[in-house]
């Protein structure tokens, strides 16, 4: 069990599925274990996910419904033992979850403080993958009424879309029990056991090849490095810092432009992002690697696993205006979403090839990721509330939140404010030798600056640092 700072008592949780399984790894989990390797020992890669408690909900219900959400998603139990010298896949049909339950009777605030604090220690304890379950959750109680649970589940096993949706599980299980009815039925999903047999099925063999050939067409044309017009500067210490933003003008911005463009507020994202990359960098040519959710069928939207992977993609700049850029950002994600799928084993092959045939790696260290599980805001009728726009303006809830030695050159992501509806978070990771930190703090900042000039018009890119109100002497033309 994990050791905590503050004391909590251990209950082991049982589970019952419909079967036990070995099998072979799945691709996005060939991908995880990868990362899990190269990380310093000792590293904690998990997700946590807080839930709400319903009133009149007893621990023994939250109990039950540990139980019910183990056994319906199979990667919740499973072990990552090696057999015959490689890594395979264990499904357990029976076990139990460990579950910590805390108990607090102080004011509600320090309560709250105490229970984050829990759910960082929880996220930052290691699983060790061999010999236990990659799932534990605490069960936060206030005067001794159930008020909020953490569910605690390894990157090995799902991602962030499949914790969110675990955690949305367990609030409609939980509110069933508060309200007396059954638990609704699982719907069909597909476990990561029969994923890994379609990935090595013919079908699968040729979603793989389509998949990596685009992938090699991608890494043939993407620069070898996006910065290559900025003089690096001093490091911060650590090298690489991650600043938040978060805004309740995004969203509706985002809203608008994709209406008036025709398109998804995923690619005004994906547009608004490699804008201000290419701002900071000077180039007019990007490789940026989009994070594909790889979740196209009802089966897959209702699995836990670990679908995620990461696909190249060259981002024109030339412009001239955002507008062209946004139709180029449509086509290109489509084609990046369409060959999501692929054997990483085989990709690691096309990256050493292309990179021996160029004489360096091409680019792969600048990301995008659209994080928000939701659909697209209803569009408003008009621009977002003057008063709104001026407060989030005059003073943007910007922080910094991670500082690390290792990391990626630049890492932009967007994403829902948990519990805020219709607020976004824009978060970038980013090496201060390339972004120093006013200018990582500046690009953030400057999102809803930027989005703003685009709803009165269609701005030229040459004037997106202008608009943004990025630094302007960061780059070396």
């Amino acid at each position: 069990m994990p050791r905590l700072s503050t004391d909590v008592r251990w209950r082991a949780v049982p589970f019952t599925g419909s079967r036990t399984i070995t099998e072979q790894l799945t691709w996005g989990q060939v991908l995880v274990e990868r990362d899990i390797r190269r990380m310093p020992p000792g590293s904690a890669y998990n997700v946590t996910v807080p839930v709400l408690i319903p009133e009149g909900v007893s621990l023994d219900d939250v109990c039950a419904v540990i139980g019910v959400l183990a056994g319906r998603y199979e990667a919740l139990r499973t072990r990552f033992p090696r057999r015959d010298g490689q890594l395979v896949q264990e499904v357990a049909a029976t076990g139990t979850v460990p579950v910590a339950v805390w108990s607090a009777d102080g004011p509600a605030e320090e309560f709250a403080a105490a229970a984050r604090d829990l759910d960082g220690q929880l996220e930052a304890t290691t699983f060790d993958h061999d010999r236990e379950l990659p799932f534990r959750v605490l069960v936060c109680l206030h005067r001794e009424a159930p008020r909020a649970l953490v569910l605690c589940i390894a990157h090995l096993v799902a991602d962030l879309q499949s914790s969110r949706l675990a955690a949305r599980v367990t609030a409609e299980l939980l509110a069933c029990r508060a309200a007396g009815r059954p638990d609704p039925a699982a719907p069909e999903m597909v476990h990561p056991a029969d994923l890994t047999v379609f990935e090595r099925s013919p079908r699968g063999r040729t979603t793989s090849a389509a998949a990596v050939a685009h992938l090699r067409r991608q890494l043939e044309a993407v620069p070898l490095d996006n910065f290559t017009a900025v003089q690096p500067a001093e490091p911060a210490e650590p090298r690489f810092w991650r600043g938040v933003v978060d805004s309740a003008v995004s969203a509706p911005a985002l809203a608008l432009l994709a209406d008036r463009y025709h398109t998804s507020s995923a690619t005004v994202a994906l547009a608004v992002t490699a804008a201000v990359l290419g701002a900071v960098s000077g180039a007019d040519r990007c490789g940026l690697l989009l994070v594909t959710g790889n979740r196209t069928t009802a089966a897959q939207r209702a699995s836990v696993g670990t679908l995620t992977q990461h696909m190249p993609a060259v981002v024109d700049l030339t412009g001239p205006a955002f507008s062209d850029l946004v139709r180029r950002c449509w086509g290109t994600a489509v084609r990046t979403y369409r060959h999501g799928r692929f054997d990483p084993v085989d990709g690691w092959a096309a990256l050493d090839e292309v990179a021996r045939q160029r004489g360096a790696e091409p680019e792969i260290r600048c990301f995008f990721n659209d994080m928000r599980g939701g659909q697209d805001v209803p569009v408003a009728a008009g621009p977002p509330d003057p008063a709104l726009v001026a407060r989030e303006l005059a003073e943007p809830r910007f922080r910094w939140t991670d500082r690390r030695t290792a990391g990626s050159s630049f890492f932009m992501e967007v994403g829902d404010v948990l519990d805020v509806p219709g607020e976004l978070r824009w978060t970038l990771l980013a090496d201060t030798t390339l972004l120093p930190r006013e200018v990582i703090r500046a690009a953030l900042t400057g999102m809803d600056r930027l989005l703003l000039r685009l709803l009165d018009t269609d701005l030229p890119l040459s004037l997106v640092a202008e608009a943004a109100g990025l630094p302007g002497a960061t780059v070396s033309h």
